[in-house]
């Protein structure tokens, strides 16, 4: 397959049961290093290829140096923010986000020992495996060469690599199972971050551990509205910041903020702010 483009420096890789997000930071130039919120339903695993990678969760900061990996759980509230040395120029990371149905994957047919006590830490510092770096590797050669790669060989490595990992250090079994339980989400941390996904309500219920009908109920309760009001707000009041404080096209804008129909955008836009987006653009610009 070959890699789907959502950003500037930014690749996606998508095999059947987990997504590669591999990222290059702007040059140095162009980049300030900021904080960013992430409240995410899938358990990642980040990679730091180059630059310095810090992680604040609960008043505890983790840093994580080049060549390390980061390991968090799903409904994490962190945030995060990446920086780079002069000689770098950038920062680059490749993150694993690793739904339940995968991790399952990887605990398939693991026999766990009896006395594996729990593990209460959100945030972890994993030592790099050989395994791994040898996926990040035909990974890397992949995008700098664009050439297509083999999803299904490839998510079988990764597996084959998380294995590796338990092997190495058999108490890791309970984390990739406590990992793969289904668990609630916190409604309003789910949203705050999220929002902008591009995919229906069922899909939002099934992400925050909830079946539709309890989805909708809870959040009429939390929100006062009902979901799909409150996400057409909240995408268009992202889509006027976007555009009045960057220089971002239109069209550009209107597939980062979610929307999938640029007549629709454009039409709520108008309706909610009293100009369309190509005049708060040009009102700004000028």
């Amino acid at each position: 397959m070959n890699f789907k483009d959502l950003q500037a420096g930014y690749k996606l890789i998508k095999c059947e049961d987990i997504e590669i997000a591999a990222y290059c930071d702007v040059h140095k130039k162009d980049y300030t290093p900021a904080l960013k919120e992430f409240y995410y339903p899938s358990s990642l695993l980040i990679y730091v290829e180059q630059g310095i990678l810090e992680v604040i969760h609960e008043n505890t900061r983790y840093t994580f140096p080049k060549g390390s990996f980061c390991f968090a759980r799903k409904y994490t509230n962190v945030f995060v923010t990446k920086r780079f040395t002069e000689t770098e120029q950038q920062a680059k990371t490749y993150a694993f986000i690793m739904p339940d149905v995968f991790l399952r994957k990887v605990i398939g047919n693991f026999k766990f020992e009896k006395k594996l006590n729990p593990i209460e830490e959100r945030i972890f510092n994993l030592a790099p495996i050989n395994k791994l770096i040898s996926v990040i590797n035909t990974i890397k050669n992949a995008i700098e060469n664009d050439q297509n790669i083999d999803t299904e060989v490839l998510e079988t490595k990764i597996i084959d690599s998380l294995k590796a990992i338990i092997d190495a250090n058999p108490k890791w079994a309970i984390l990739f199972k406590e990992f793969s339980l289904a668990k609630r989400a916190d409604l309003t941390l789910f949203m705050r971050n999220n929002f902008m996904m591009r995919v229906p309500l069922e899909e939002f219920a099934k992400m925050t551990g909830r079946s539709l009908s309890t989805f909708t109920r809870e959040f009429k309760i939390v929100f006062g509205t009902t979901p799909h009001k409150w996400i057409l707000k909240k995408r268009l009041q992202a889509a006027y910041k976007i555009l009045s404080e960057t220089s971002k096209k239109v069209g550009d804008v209107c597939i980062e903020t979610g929307f999938e129909d640029m007549a629709h955008f454009s039409k709520a836009f108008k309706k909610e702010f009293g100009l369309s987006p190509s005049e708060i653009k040009n009102e700004i610009l000028n």
